[in-house]
Parts: structure tokens; C-alpha cells; sequence
């Protein structure tokens, strides 16, 4: 059936438009009658006077033409059928949406119609005055990490009334487009596009999702309990992989190491190897204090940024093989920094091959960016990572994901996706192409992403992967 949509001035008596971040949200003041997709289910918590009904409502579309909303009906039970409509607007844009019932919820997606050309989605979830929100990211608060810590902050884990842009921040930064409600739902927004939510800031009514992209697909999990609905999103996005037991040790970092001719009480050095991670671990051993991972940061290779070509300078760290099996016999793994971008002579080779990620501008650090895409590009970036791996370097941390990201712009990434799709995925291929090739190298090892940033939901290699030798 085709349902005429009504104009956004007809429909709306007051209403503006407005951007935060990029993204348009939408505030509104007196309406009309909205059409309403109405998700039924029994596990739902009643709450005011709410029963058993999740309403969606304010469901609109933006192409060039601007904004218009669906003047659409569906309800759709738990165990019920699939419902399916096609909305047609006086503009001639044509959309097609589909309620989908599965075993533990219900799965939402629309779909342009041939010839049209959308540049984002919204919806509005119908809330009440006692509902609370949680999830989307690991801070307290959205935007620079340092908000999430600022005195006499009074946000807490609840998002009602706060406002999340979807994308990943520079620093520290876990963001997954999944919450859960107090009312016995999650919410997760499938693919990479950046989006933005609103928890009843804006409109105290409704919980308010804006996702860019030419369409839109969400999963409501409906199962009552929290855990529930977090163990169900967490098996349809795959579990963590465990790590090898000596993750668990205790680890030793310094952020810069330089190779002195004396201890710190002036002992002359004498061993083979950098003498601070000689001092570090024999200090270590003497006070009794079990070691499991050694942890070396940038600067570790030659170069002004100490990071070229994947090579050891052995000005900083002599005889490094040598000194990665002096730490293993005494049960103490190496871990190493990395970042997904080309220096010295490999960054020039890139340059030159087309290997590097579009629409960078030249900058001192954090450049020039590896296209993961592009399996060229992708295997050149891992020839380096092998280096180490080689050399008996146990695992790493992966930094740098998220700095410099280019997402604005007409690029393309080489398997054809713009840049702005790619901006939430990249830390995700960085931290992939990292694990495929480290399970291709006999041993055990692991990788984490210790610093930086991360989408969550796509794959557990994100986080952590190991392999030991002889695995599949």
C-alpha cells in the first residue's frame, strides 16, 4: 500500500531545524496527528502509563529536497508477521519500511526506493517521565574526554537529558550504537555511519535517533531484563576473544626509553641491552615484584617521530632480538606501540602507490594514514607489523586510531566508501588488519587496543585477539 506523505509546512505548525555536530536534529512544536510504528510486546516494562507497547514516531527522511516525515502505520507483534509498506512523497521520493519480529525483538529498516537518495534517517521512541537510558560510550558525558571529569559534574550513567553524537573522539574513546532502557529494550543501530541521539533533551517525550547514510536499519532487543539485553546484543556481535593468561600479569611501561651510560645510582651499565629496561626489570626482581609484559612505547625506531620503516634503532634499544629472549626466559612478554600510518621510506613508497588514506592533508604526525581497504595498502602496512612479530614481539598496543581521521569531503576509501562511512570503522580495520596478520605467525600472541579510540559492536577483534601456535 502507498501512503501519501504530507508536506513538512502542512504537517508542522511550528517547527525549526537545527544542526548540533553536523547532524540536523529536529525540535517541534505544535502537530499534527504523526503516524506511529508500534512494536508490541508482552516483555516490556510497564511503567506510568506505558503497557506493552514501544511507539516510534516522528520517522523521517532527508535527501536534497530536505526534510519530510512518514505519514506511516504499523504494528507489529511479538511472534507476529512481517509488515511492510511503501511511503511515497509528493516530491517523488519513494521508501520502503519494513517492521521485522525475531526471537528476541524486532528489527526495523528502510530502504530507499530506486532513484531516490537519502542522506540521513530519524526517528522518535516514545518515553516516559520515570525512564532512564544507558550505553552508547564509556564516558560519563559526550565530547572531550576531559568532560567526563570535570568538578561538580552530576551526570551519571543515566543519558536522559543528555545529547550523544555517534562518532569517535580523539583519545580514549568507546562508542557503540547500542543502549538499553528501564523499560526492557535495547536499541542498536547496525553499520558505521555517524549518527546522533537525543534522551529527551530536546523533546522530554521521546528519545530522539538521527543516523546519516542512504539507509537505515536497527534492531530493538525486547527482553525485560538488562543483562538479558546485554548478553543478546553481545552474541549477535560476538564475544571477546581470552586472552592468554600472562595478560593477566603485572605489565611495566615507560613512556619514552633512552639508553644511558649509568643506573640510577650511578652504577656504569655494563649488559647488552637498553639499560633502562635492564634497570626496570633486575629493579623488579629484586624487590620481589612479578613482571609478565614488558611494554615499549614510541619512540622505538629511527626517525623523527621514532617510528620509521618498522626498524629497531639500535642506538635506543642494541641488540633487541638478543633482549626480547632475555625477557622471555625470565617469563616476561614484549609488547610493543604501533600506529596505522606509513614513515620514512615506507611512508614515501605509500605516497607514491596510492596506498594512503583520502583527503589527508600533510601533517607532522599521524600521517600518511594506511587505506585498510585496499589490500595492497593493507599488506604493505602488515610487511612491517611481521618485522616485529619475527623478532619475538608477543603483542601490541594500537594507538592512533582515531587522530586525524579525515570525514568530510567528496573521497572515496579504494572499496568505494566515502570517507564520512568509514570515519566510525577505521579504528576497526586498523585493529583487524593487525589481528589477521599476527595470527599468521607462529607463537602466541595478542593485540589490544590500549590507547585511542574504538566503534564497539563490530567484531570482537576490536578489543583483543590471540592466537596460539597451531590454533586454526
Amino acid at each position: 500500500m502507498k501512503l501519501q506523505v504530507m508536506s513538512f509546512c502542512n504537517r508542522i505548525r511550528s517547527a525549526f531545524v537545527f544542526y548540533v555536530a553536523g547532524v540536523a536534529l529536529l525540535s517541534l512544536g505544535e502537530f499534527a496527528a504523526w503516524g506511529e510504528i508500534v512494536l508490541v510486546s508482552d516483555r516490556l516494562q510497564r511503567l506510568g502509563a506505558f503497557s506493552n507497547a514501544l511507539v516510534i514516531d516522528r520517522v523521517f527522511v532527508e535527501t536534497t529536497n530536505g526534510v519530510r516525515f512518514l505519514d506511516i502505520s504499523i504494528k507489529v507483534r511479538e511472534r507476529g508477521k512481517v509488515e511492510q509498506r511503501e511511503a511515497c512523497l509528493e516530491d517523488g521520493t519513494k521508501v520502503k519500511i519494513g517492521v521485522r519480529p525475531v526471537k528476541d525483538g524486532f528489527v526495523l529498516k528502510f530502504v530507499p526506493v530506486k532513484g531516490t537518495q537519502p542522506v540521513k534517517w530519524g526517528i522518535g521512541i516514545r518515553a516516559c517521565e520515570n525512564e532512564f537510558f544507558t550505553g552508547l560510550m564509556e564516558r560519563t558525558v559526550d565530547g572531550p574526554q576531559q568532560a567526563s571529569w570535570e568538578p561538580g559534574i552530576s551526570a551519571a550513567m543515566d543519558l536522559r537529558g543528555q545529547t550523544v553524537e555517534m562518532i569517535v573522539k580523539p583519545t580514549t574513546s568507546v562508542y557503540a550504537p547500542f543502549f538499553i532502557s528501564s523499560r526492557g529494550y535495547g536499541l542498536f543501530v547496525l553499520g558505521t555511519w555517524p549518527g546522533f541521539y537525543d534522551f529527551c533533551s530536546s523533546d522530554t517525550e521521546r528519545v530522539n535517533v538521527v543516523f546519516e547514510g542512504p539507509q537505515f536499519e536497527a534492531k530493538f532487543y525486547v527482553l525485560g531484563a538488562p543483562m538479558q539485553l546485554v548478553q543478546a546484543f553481545a552474541k549477535e556481535v560476538g564475544p571477546p576473544f581470552l586472552p592468554p593468561k600472562w595478560v593477566y600479569g603485572a605489565w611495566r611501561w615507560r613512556d619514552e626509553h633512552r639508553h644511558r651510560t649509568t643506573y640510577y645510582d650511578g652504577t656504569p651499565v655494563t649488559g647488552p641491552f637498553n639499560s633502562e629496561v635492564m634497570e626496570d626489570v633486575l629493579m623488579m626482581r629484586a624487590f620481589g615484584i612479578p613482571c609478565a609484559v614488558y611494554w615499549i612505547d614510541r619512540p622505538w625506531a629511527p626517525g623523527p617521530l621514532g617510528y620509521d620503516d618498522f626498524e629497531i634503532d639500535t642506538n635506543r634499544l642494541p641488540n633487541f632480538s638478543q633482549m626480547v629472549r632475555w625477557l622471555e626466559e625470565g617469563g616476561i612478554r614484549l609488547v610493543m606501540w604501533i600506529g596505522p600510518f606509513f614513515q620514512g621510506r615506507m611512508a614515501s613508497n605509500a605516497l607514491a602507490l596510492g596506498y594512503t588514506y583520502p583527503g589527508q592533508r600533510p601533517q607532522r604526525n599521524n600521517y600518511p594514514l594506511v587505506d585498510f581497504t585496499n589490500p595492497e595498502a593493507r599488506s604493505y602496512w602488515q610487511s612491517g607489523v611481521v618485522k616485529l612479530l619475527k623478532m619475538g614481539v608477543a603483542g601490541f598496543k594500537l594507538d592512533r586510531g582515531e587522530e586525524g581521521i579525515p570525514d568530510d569531503g567528496p573521497y572515496k576509501v579504494f572499496d568505494g566508501r566515502s570517507i564520512r562511512e568509514v570515519r566510525n570503522a577505521y579504528p576497526v580495520l586498523y585493529l583487524k588488519a593487525t589481528y589477521d596478520i599476527a595470527r599468521k605467525i607462529p607463537g602466541e600472541r595478542f593485540c589490544v587496543h590500549a590507547a585511542g579510540s574504538i566503534y564497539g559492536g563490530y567484531k570482537v577483534w576490536c578489543i583483543l585477539g590471540w592466537r596460539r601456535s597451531g590454533d586454526a
